[in-house]
C-alpha cells in the first residue's frame, strides 16, 4: 500500500520491520538504494490509523468551516449576508490552499522514523514532503489542463459549452506566454520555499508584495516602459516598516530554530535549509511583482481563469521543464541518504518519491486538482466584490493565517522559539500588518478619490454640452 514494502517481523517487541540482509526479504537484490528503502509498520505510521487521520485533518479544520459557512450564507436573499458570504468562502479557500500546500510540502510523512537505509542507518526522523518544488508546479499545470480539457469536454454538446478567448494579435500571443512563463516561475519557487519554512515565514515575505511592486514599476518608469507613479511619503514609510518587521519576524525566526528549534517530530532545524528557502520566497515575491508590472507593460490580456489556463498551461509547463528535468541542485537533510545521492534535479527526486511512497504523489496529484477549483473560486468570488471588500478580504486573510499559525500548534511546522525571540516575532507580526493595512487603506481611498474626481468631471462635461444645447435652441 502507497509503495510501503514489508518483510518478516522481528522476534521482539513485535513490529513489522525490515531487515535486507535476512533471507526471505526483498528479492530486488542490488538495486537503487531508492527501492530498498523499507518501513516501519508501526500502527502510529500507518494511514489508517484513527488518530494519524484525526491528526491530519486538524489543520484544515478552520478553512473547511470556512468554506461550508460561506457557501451556505452565500445562499441569503440579503445583500450584505451575501457579501460577507464571499468573503467568508475567499477566507475558507485561500486558507485551504496555502495550508494544503504547505502540509504537502513540508508536514506529510514520505518516508516514516524507523526506515531501514541502504546504507543499513535508521532514521529517527520522520522525512516529510517531497522537496521538488519546480517540478511538482509543472506538474500542476499539466494537471490543471487537464481538468480544464475534461470540462471543457463535457460541456461541449450542453447548453453551458464554454469557448475560450481567442488571441487575435502576435502581441496577445507574446503576453500570454510571457505571463505565463513569469506565473509559473513565481508559484515554482514559492512552492519550492514551502519545502524549507513554515507558511507564517512565507505569508509575511510574501506581504511585501506591495514595496517590490512599486520598486519594480519606478525601475521600468526609468526605461520608458511604465508610467511614473507619485512618491507619496506617508505611503513609502508605511510600506518600509512592514518590511522591516517582516525582516526582523524572518530574522527572529531564524536565530531562534538555531538556537534549539526543532520540528514537532523532533528534528533540528537547519539553519541552511531555512535560508534557502527565505531566498527562494524572496525571489518568488520579486517574481510576482514583475508579474504585475508587466501587466501595465504588456496590457491586460482579458482572461478569465478558464482562458488562463487554457493559454498559459502549456508555455508554462515548457518554461519550467529544463529546469525540473536537468538542474541538479542539493538533496537537502537526510533526503540524500535515503536517495544515495547528494546531488539530483527535481524530476529524480519526484521519481524518488514515487517509488518510496505512491500516497505522497496522490497528494501532490490533487494539489493540482485543487490548485484548478481554487482559483475558479478566487475569480469568481473577487470578481463580484468591490476593490476596496477585495483589498479587504485579501489583508484579513494573511494577517489571519499568520496569526493562526502561530496560535494553534497544529499548524506550525516548528515549536515556536523561546524568549527574546518570540516577543520580537509577535511585535514584528502586529506592526507588519497594521502597516500594510494602513498602506491599502490609503491605496483604497487615493483610488475613490479619483473614481469621484473621474466621476465629478464627466458630470460637469454633461452638463456643460446640455448647457451649450440649451443656449443654441435659444439663439434659434
Amino acid at each position: 500500500d502507497g509503495g510501503l514494502l514489508t518483510s518478516n517481523p522481528s522476534k521482539d517487541g513485535g513490529l513489522l520491520t525490515s531487515d535486507p540482509s535476512k533471507e526471505g526479504a526483498t528479492s530486488r537484490g542490488e538495486t537503487d538504494p531508492i527501492e530498498k528503502a523499507h518501513f516501519s509498520l508501526d500502527p502510529s505510521n500507518t494511514f489508517m490509523a484513527w488518530n494519524t487521520v484525526i491528526g491530519g485533518l486538524k489543520p484544515f479544520i478552520i478553512p473547511l468551516i470556512g468554506l461550508v459557512c460561506g457557501t451556505v450564507m452565500m445562499q441569503s436573499k440579503t445583500p450584505s449576508i451575501v457579501t460577507v458570504g464571499k468573503l467568508v468562502l475567499y477566507f475558507g479557500a485561500q486558507c485551504f490552499m496555502n495550508i494544503y500546500m504547505g502540509w504537502v510540502m513540508r508536514t506529510s510523512v514520505t518516508v516514516p522514523a524507523g526506515t531501514v537505509l541502504d546504507s543499513g542507518k535508521v532514521l529517527e526522523h520522520n522525512l516529510t514532503g517531497c522537496p521538488a518544488g519546480f517540478a511538482l508546479t509543472a506538474m500542476q499545470q499539466v494537471i490543471s489542463f487537464v481538468v480544464f480539457m475534461i470540462f471543457f469536454s463535457a460541456v461541449y454538446y450542453t447548453p453551458y459549452r464554454y469557448t475560450p478567448k481567442r488571441l487575435e494579435s502576435t502581441f496577445d500571443i507574446f503576453c500570454v506566454i510571457v505571463f505565463g512563463c513569469v506565473f509559473a516561475l513565481n508559484i515554482a519557487l514559492n512552492n519550492f520555499s514551502l519545502g524549507y519554512i513554515s507558511i507564517a515565514v512565507n505569508l509575511i515575505i510574501r506581504s511585501c508584495l506591495p514595496l517590490s511592486t512599486f520598486l519594480s514599476q519606478q525601475t521600468l518608469a526609468q526605461f520608458g516602459l511604465y508610467t511614473k507613479k507619485p512618491c507619496r511619503a506617508l505611503e513609502i514609510t508605511l510600506m518600509v516598516i512592514g518590511v522591516a518587521c517582516a525582516a526582523a519576524f524572518t530574522m527572529a525566526r531564524l536565530l531562534g530554530d538555531a538556537a534549539g528549534g526543532k520540528h514537532k517530530d523532533g528534528s533540528e532545524t537547519t539553519t541552511r535549509d531555512m535560508i534557502l528557502g527565505v531566498m527562494m520566497c524572496v525571489a518568488s515575491l520579486v517574481s510576482g511583482s514583475l508579474n504585475l508590472a508587466l501587466a501595465g507593460v504588456l496590457g491586460e490580456t482579458k482572461l478569465n481563469v478558464y482562458d488562463t489556463v487554457a493559454y498559459m498551461a502549456i508555455p508554462a509547463t515548457l518554461f519550467l521543464m529544463p529546469i525540473a528535468l536537468f538542474l541538479q541542485k542539493p538533496v537537502p537533510g537526510e533526503w540524500g541518504e535515503v536517495f544515495g545521492r547528494s546531488t539530483m534535479s527535481d524530476w529524480q527526486i519526484l521519481m524518488g518519491v514515487w517509488t518510496l511512497n505512491k500516497r505522497t504523489m496522490l497528494w501532490l496529484v490533487l494539489s493540482g486538482v485543487f490548485s484548478f477549483l481554487y482559483n475558479i473560486v478566487q475569480f469568481s468570488i473577487v470578481h463580484t466584490l468591490s476593490p476596496s471588500a477585495t483589498a479587504f478580504g485579501g489583508n484579513f486573510n494573511k494577517a489571519a493565517l499568520i496569526f493562526l499559525t502561530l496560535l494553534l500548534p497544529f499548524l506550525r511546522v516548528h515549536e515556536l522559539p523561546g524568549a527574546p525571540y518570540i516577543y520580537v516575532i509577535w511585535s514584528a507580526v502586529i506592526i507588519n500588518i497594521a502597516a500594510f493595512s494602513a498602506y491599502s487603506y490609503l491605496q483604497i481611498q487615493a483610488k475613490q478619490e479619483a473614481a469621484d474626481r473621474t466621476k465629478l468631471k464627466d458630470s460637469m462635461d454633461s452638463e456643460s454640452e446640455t448647457q451649450d444645447s440649451d443656449d443654441d435652441e435659444s439663439s434659434e
